[in-house]
């Protein structure tokens, strides 16, 4: 089975994705770059995630996507106003899932594998999970959803990825102070649909955009591609 992997930089992704492959999946790994909203260590950072994973596991071949994520972001600030703000998590995962299912289809992928924690995030509550899937068709697998924080940091540091996990650079900085975390489905897709157009549009821009590179990746190639 061949999956697209989302991969943040942090602790949990790329356990997600180590688990995936001890099941038998393919990972295939997929990054939003968030430019202007993050910094040059994100990148940094999941670029020697990947080469630790190239590492361990030799004999997968692999590949990371790199899809710019600062227009969807854009529009998401320019398009919620007074308490629709605290949707923006939402709706920018939304647009994360929706971009993972187009470029999973592009390479004949079979599945999205998360590394989402239940309740770790305002986008990870049961209610907010429930409305993303909806806006797709691709089956999510969320290896982590049964474990606990500290159960993910022990398997981090067993595989080797939890120091790099750990280094500088965060994956986005729109959050809003009081985040939705528990979003009505009804609600949020009728927003979305008003939005679709504005949407639809920075989705396209970025696809557009996508840089993708087999492992082991340089950081020297990916910098001089990546606009940050």
């Amino acid at each position: 089975m061949k999956a697209v992997c989302l991969l943040s930089g942090g602790i949990d992704s790329p356990v997600a994705a180590q688990i995936a492959v001890n099941n038998g999946i393919k990972p295939f790994f997929l990054h939003y770059h968030n430019f202007p909203f993050n910094s040059i260590g994100t990148l940094e950072k999941v670029v020697s995630l990947c080469n630790i994973f190239s590492q361990k596991n030799p004999e997968i071949s692999s590949s990371l996507a790199i899809i710019p994520h600062g227009k969807s972001q854009e529009t998401i600030l320019n398009s919620l106003e007074g308490k629709e703000i605290r949707k923006t998590c939402l709706f920018c995962r939304i647009q994360m899932f929706i971009k993972a299912e187009i470029y999973a289809s592009r390479i004949k992928a079979d599945v999205i594998i998360t590394g989402e924690i239940l309740g770790e995030q305002a986008s990870q509550t049961l209610d907010n999970l429930t409305i993303v899937n909806s806006r797709i068709q691709m089956i999510v697998l969320r290896p982590l959803l049964g474990y606990n924080k500290e159960e993910v940091v022990q398997l981090s540091k067993k595989w080797g990825y939890y120091t790099t996990s750990i280094l500088p650079g965060g994956c986005c900085s729109i959050n809003p102070k009081y985040p939705e975390t528990r979003g009505r489905l009804g609600n949020i897709g009728n927003t979305f649909d008003k939005l679709f157009g504005r949407f639809e549009e920075a989705t396209n821009i970025e696809l557009g955009e996508v840089n993708t590179y087999p492992l082991p990746v340089n950081i020297d190639t990916v910098l001089s591609d990546i606009e940050y």
